[in-house]
């Protein structure tokens, strides 16, 4: 059985960690039994909380830098929230922290053109035709600030409106934001 409390220790210790960590170091570390810890490090990995590399014959482990993220950057389609994104009329992408295009819904994809053709582009080269960011971009400000921005960006044939949210990581930092572009006439 699963012990909420224990698998909330374990997960608060390897996103405090300054750096991958071994299981044996966390049990030794939170007073708990070495097989318990792997446990619920597996229980962990299931929920996409955290990950594991090998170095060697062990696994260390770090936290996801976001599961919300993941389900972009993989498309997961079984997402419940990717699936509303993609019902929307508006545009909706979601900017990497480098400010590369992670993922696109249908209407941006309708828009412009599949998601497998501007994935890592940056954004302001492909929605703007510009060689740099936005002076007014709202996505740099939400990954500055880590909070919902608006603005408005002129460009060929009209203007598009920008409503950005910041994807937040667990260890509270921003790492993307989510844009709903809406064409203004």
């Amino acid at each position: 059985m699963i012990d909420k409390e224990t698998e909330d220790r374990i997960f608060e210790f390897i996103v405090g960690a300054k750096e991958p960590i071994h299981n044996t170091d966390i049990a030794k570390a939170l007073d708990i039994n070495r097989v318990t810890v792997t446990k619920y490090l597996s229980v962990l990995h299931s929920k996409d909380l955290i990950e594991f590399k090998n170095i060697g014959m062990a696994k260390v482990w770090f936290p996801v830098e976001s599961p919300l993220l993941k389900a972009f950057e993989t498309n997961d389609e079984s997402n419940n929230m990717i699936s509303a994104l993609n019902s929307l009329h508006d545009g909706v992408c979601v900017i990497g922290s480098d400010m590369k295009i992670v993922w696109l819904n249908r209407e941006m994809e309708k828009r412009h053109t599949k998601l497998a053709q501007l994935k890592g582009k940056n954004c302001f080269d492909v929605f703007h035709e510009e060689k740099e960011i936005c002076s007014n971009c709202p996505s740099k400000r939400t990954l500055e600030n880590g909070k919902n921005n608006r603005a408005i960006i002129k460009r060929k044939g009209g203007a598009i409106e920008i409503s950005t949210s910041p994807v937040k990581g667990p260890r509270g930092k921003t790492v993307a934001v989510i844009e709903i572009v809406r064409v203004v006439k």
